[in-house]
């Protein structure tokens, strides 16, 4: 028998960090996070590959 077989409490941790629910939303903040940063990054080459598209998608200002 293992560790994590014989603690309540790991396992209880283990099963609400691997439900569904915590996954969509993990999943969703990081998209989130990443959408985020590459349309309002100042970072050149991130702003220069975006740059048509975010005037598009979502009207952004950038000058």
């Amino acid at each position: 028998m293992t560790a994590f077989s014989s603690n309540p409490v790991l396992r209880k941790t283990a099963s609400v960090t691997l439900s569904k629910p915590v996954q969509v939303s993990l999943y969703m903040m990081l998209s989130s996070l990443v959408i985020w940063t590459v349309f309002f990054s100042t970072y050149p080459a991130a702003h220069n590959t975006t740059h048509s598209l975010r005037h598009h998608t979502i009207g952004v200002a950038c000058h």
